[in-house]
């Protein structure tokens, strides 16, 4: 009731109360990311995560929409795999795209067995890093994939740099590896 209530207020704000939402969310996640010890964590996550996923759905400008999946990453559990590679996928901006890949990635740090992860996301990964025409969102995804499956395709300084060369090197390594 109490998310229904939220989202119905979130519907009529003006897009200024809107950015003040999303970076209230935004900092929710970062506090809960940082307190799984507490026997509220789990309860107070899966709230957020719905709101998060409610409200992602809606959001038009990208620079929101990546603070909401930035925030999955932290909060989400297993039931948000699907919406972060949706946005992998299908978002309009390559960052966007990028975060959910790195957001997926942070899932397993968090609420998501990494197996669980690895398993359900391998297919996606290597859709998603096949198919990205943007060089820095591709490397991002390459670099996500690496540490979500204890990989080593790309230097972080070959990242940093957007050293084409090195990038497209590790997106055919890391594509033999996920076609597997």
């Amino acid at each position: 009731e109490g998310l229904k209530f939220l989202w119905e207020k979130l519907c009529k704000m003006d897009e200024q109360e809107k950015r003040k939402r999303a970076f209230t969310a935004y900092l929710m996640a970062v506090c809960l990311s940082k307190l799984k010890h507490r026997t509220f964590y789990t309860y107070y996550c899966d709230c957020l995560a719905a709101f998060l996923t409610e409200f992602l759905e809606k959001e038009g400008e990208a620079f929101l929409r990546s603070k909401l999946i930035i925030s999955l990453g932290w909060v989400g559990s297993s039931k948000e795999i699907e919406v972060l590679i949706k946005q992998m996928h299908s978002d309009s901006d390559a960052l966007c795209r990028a975060w959910s890949a790195t957001s997926l990635m942070q899932m397993s740090f968090h609420r998501v067995n990494g197996a669980i992860l690895q398993e359900e996301t391998k297919k996606d990964f290597a859709k998603a890093i096949e198919e990205e025409k943007d060089l820095q969102a591709s490397g991002i995804m390459i670099e996500a994939a690496q540490t979500l499956f204890s990989k080593k395709w790309l230097t972080a300084s070959a990242l940093e740099a957007e050293d084409e060369a090195q990038i497209e090197k590790a997106r055919r390594s890391a594509l033999r590896f996920l076609l597997k």
